[in-house]
């Protein structure tokens, strides 16, 4: 297995590519493209599917997950529709469905508000695009897997039906080569009627359900039966669901998306891009896209003035809307150019620190430096529990050098947490890191070997890389800024190889890197990350974790300021202004949010936000204080950025004022770190009191840093 990459001649290289990268402003170009820092190999449990036109790495946390794992049937969302591969004998072919909040299924209990979850149902296949030819032999293929968009083949011995899936599609479209078209559905069609108003045959079938769609096709369609349209030549056909006015899709027909580009700059505002590659023509030169309200809410009137008047549900977002357009341009409020690494807030800044104050400080740093062996306590098989563990030594380190500013304190730390990232950064840990060559990724051996999923949270499955990577990426920044003012400077260029593979295994921003898929956690779609990995789930992929999304990105910013590394500091800026705006609406309920069922946004959070459902749980039991604070952990200065004061008072006065009390875990010490983004002084009192106990900790979470936190916003 070949080493680490030198740290000397990694430098080098990068050197060359970031000046480059910030000489144009982009973004969104490479890391890096060099080998990972890892060594290569292995063999992975789960395998490939079958692929056409397909020689880049494959995204493992994508929206279309479910046609690259399982039996590849479960739905794929691209909102507003879902679609899947059906295999029923009488109906193969791509199944089409859209629910509508009449359709919501509430529980356990109905009736209550707020109730624990709600869904869509899955499998209404309102429409099918399939061909008569499939029943006489087929083979689905995937293929031109790009970050927003996948390839769908079916291909049988003389043609093929190809679509493309792309996130917020206006059309679901086939392309019929050499086999005539059929558009089937289990609903059942009452009415089908040929109209005008469109330079391509038009069509309205309307449901038994009484839902209507159009149809648009090259050639003619005929009604066979009450579940059958066929055609009579192979050619473009486009399907979508009716809500209003037809014109628009008259006006798009024709044309539909293949891909999607995604540009952007952090400037005044941070302005995002997507850029529509359309295939065929329409009247308009244009087609039809919808968008989510995190982003029709930041429009720039360019984007805003091509509203047209149609709206459809989304499964747990909110009314989506419709877009004549071949571009989304959003902008978003710039990060406050103060958030850095001191603690801060919302109400209040960062306040400073009065003499009694920093005595407390010192004595609690006193006690806990000396008593906490972070080299020890890291020493586990697994990534996120040593991530969570080096991430609580560097938030000591950060207190002791920076606040305390103790040159002897912060020198015995500092040896102690750079001996601790050795043993990572050298690959020496129980659970070594892999580059894995089939899917191509960075993951944990634990389980890779045996297939166990359930060693380290599914590490190697490519569950939870953010939360896992992301407490790393964050210490190491911590500790390469305290390494340049009291150590010898080394650790920054020692660590880099290392920590920008992890980076770029989360957060790969350029299809220039051959090696890791383009952002496999965030969705720049949906908003915010996806942690479900390689698994096949019948309700789609899932976050189950608000904050540790976004202290992955926290870290990233850190990364990109004590590294000098810009574009990542504005690429990690940009991401956490989106996830601000788009966590408050779906996954943090202020008692104003329009966005969630009313009989839902009582629970004030999610839970556990699938692509299709909303369950208030957790993957490790249902007590509130599970269910809120994995949406807090770690608190640290971007907290109160995302986590809004109002909401964060909400959530304590009407669901976990009443809870704290009885917790002797730590989950109390989360929740009443939380405290601070609203009442610091309760907080800093419950810390610094001589009666804390610290048992009251999580396995992640420094009692300085609580005390210096709660007390430098305020406390």
């Amino acid at each position: 297995m070949p080493p680490p990459i030198p740290p000397r001649d990694y430098q080098r290289r990068q050197t060359a590519v970031q000046e480059g990268q910030m000489a144009s402003g982009n973004l969104f170009g490479p890391i890096s493209c060099d080998p990972p820092a890892v060594p290569a190999g292995s063999v992975h449990p789960v395998p490939l599917p079958s692929f056409y036109k397909q020689d880049k790495p494959i995204q493992t946390n994508n929206f279309y997950g479910n046609l690259l794992v399982g039996e590849q049937t479960l739905p794929v969302w691209t909102h507003p529709y879902s679609v899947w591969y059906s295999k029923e004998p009488d109906f193969i072919g791509l199944g089409i469905s859209h629910t509508a909040n009449s359709q919501k299924v509430f529980g356990d209990d109905p009736n209550a508000n707020p109730v624990k979850y709600f869904f869509n149902p899955v499998g209404i296949c309102s429409l099918m695009l399939t061909s008569q030819q499939f029943q006489h032999g087929h083979q689905l293929l995937v293929g031109e897997c790009e970050r927003f968009s996948c390839g769908v083949k079916f291909s049988c011995p003389n043609g093929s039906m190809t679509t493309k899936l792309v996130q917020g599609m206006g059309f679901v479209t086939a392309v019929y080569e050499n086999i005539t078209p059929m558009v089937k559905s289990k609903v059942g069609i009452q009415s089908f009627q040929q109209k005008q108003g469109s330079r391509l045959r038009k069509y309205v079938a309307t449901l038994f359900d009484q839902t209507s769609w159009v149809i648009y096709s090259l050639g003619d369609l005929q009604l066979a039966d009450s579940n059958t349209v066929v055609g009579t030549a192979p050619g473009l056909v486009q399907v979508a669901k009716l809500s209003g006015d037809e014109r628009p899709y008259d006006a798009a027909a024709g044309a539909y998306v293949v891909d999607m580009t995604l540009s952007g700059s952090v400037h005044e505002v941070g302005r995002y891009c997507f850029d529509y590659k359309l295939n065929g023509d329409s009247a308009s030169g244009k087609t039809i896209q919808w968008a989510l309200p995190h982003q029709y809410t930041a429009f720039d009137q360019s984007t805003a003035s091509e509203a047209v008047n149609l709206v459809l549900d989304s499964t747990c977002k909110g009314p989506m809307k419709a877009y004549l357009t071949k571009q989304f341009v959003m902008n978003e409020q710039p990060y406050p150019a103060e958030l850095r690494f001191e603690p801060w807030s919302q109400l209040r800044g960062s306040t400073g620190y009065s003499q009694d104050r920093l005595n407390r400080i010192r004595q609690i740093a006193n006690e806990e430096v000396e008593a906490f062996d972070v080299v020890t306590a890291s020493n586990t098989d697994s990534m996120y529990t040593a991530g969570k563990i080096l991430d609580k030594g560097a938030f000591m380190l950060y207190v002791v050098a920076f606040i305390l500013k103790d040159a002897q304190l912060t020198k015995k730390q500092l040896d102690k947490m750079k001996h601790a990232f050795h043993r990572f950064i050298s690959n020496q840990q129980q659970a070594p890191l892999v580059y894995e060559t089939n899917w191509k990724g960075v993951v944990s051996t634990g389980g890779l070997n045996d297939g166990n999923f359930y060693v380290d949270f599914g590490n190697c499955f490519y569950n939870d890389h953010h939360f896992h990577y992301g407490y790393h990426i964050h210490a190491a920044a911590l500790v390469a800024l305290a390494d340049k003012s009291y150590g010898d400077g080394s650790f920054l260029n020692f660590s880099k190889p290392w920590i920008e593979t992890l980076i770029r295994d989360v957060a790969n921003p350029s299809i220039e890197d051959r090696y890791f898929s383009v952002f496999r956690c965030f969705d720049f779609f949906n908003g915010h990350s996806f942690a479900n990995g390689l698994f096949a789930h019948g309700d789609g992929k899932d976050e189950e974790s608000s904050s540790e999304d976004y202290h992955c990105y926290y870290g990233i910013k850190l990364w990109g300021l004590v590294s000098g590394n810009s574009q990542l500091d504005k690429l990690a800026s940009l991401i956490l202004a989106i996830e601000k705006r788009a966590m408050n609406m779906y996954m943090l309920y202020r008692s104003d949010n329009t966005i969630i069922p009313p009989n839902f946004k009582a629970n004030k959070v999610s839970g556990i936000l699938f692509e299709n459902k909303i369950d208030h749980a957790t993957y490790f039991g249902l007590n509130k204080e599970y269910i809120h604070g994995i949406h807090m952990l770690p608190i640290t200065p971007v907290s109160s950025y995302i986590r809004d004061p109002q909401f964060v008072q909400e959530e304590w006065n009407e669901q976990l004022g009443s809870v704290v009390g009885r917790l002797d875990d730590g989950w109390k010490g989360i929740l009443m770190l939380n405290m601070a983004l609203f009442d610091p002084k309760s907080s800093y009192e419950f810390f610094a009191a001589q009666s804390f106990q610290y048992k009251w900790l999580d396995n992640g979470m420094s009692r300085l840093w609580a005390v210096a936190f709660s007390a430098g916003i305020g406390g």
